[in-house]
């Protein structure tokens, strides 16, 4: 999907779309980056990160940089609880409310909220004019 939009898409990662109450290619590929900082790094490993500046953000080189650091985070979120997906863990949201999902439970949340975004971004895409191409993982 990100060699689709670096390739076809240009500078209308930033053209809001109408349908979506003017939000842009880019403004929801940096919130679903945002969104594994939150709940792996900052919710599942207690860790203080800050989220991405949508302003400074505003080239596909910029995203990739922000997918990067969701890769490593995942990464160490899975090595720091690899060997047991039910644990609990409680902390705050950011709501001040206290909840306690499990390690399996964090994972599969941001990474259907992952493929939901991707599916309105190919919608968001196609509405800019550009035709998107399959983005399922496996084909038979």
């Amino acid at each position: 999907m990100l060699g689709f939009i670096e390739n076809e898409i240009g500078d209308d990662i930033t053209t809001p779309v109408t349908a979506f109450d003017d939000k842009t290619v880019v403004f929801l590929l940096i919130h679903v980056a945002d969104v594994y900082k939150h709940w792996l790094a900052n919710f599942g490993m207690k860790m203080s990160l800050s989220y991405a500046d949508g302003i400074n953000v505003t080239s596909i080189e910029d995203v990739y940089s922000l997918y990067a650091e969701a890769d490593e985070l995942t990464n160490a979120f899975i090595t720091r609880y690899e060997n047991d997906v039910y644990i609990p863990i409680t902390n705050n949201t950011s709501t001040g409310k206290i909840i306690t999902p499990t390690v399996l439970e964090l994972f599969t949340h941001v990474t259907t909220h992952e493929f939901h975004h991707k599916g309105q971004i190919m919608s968001m895409c196609r509405l800019l004019g550009h035709i998107p191409p399959d983005t399922d993982i496996i084909r038979t």
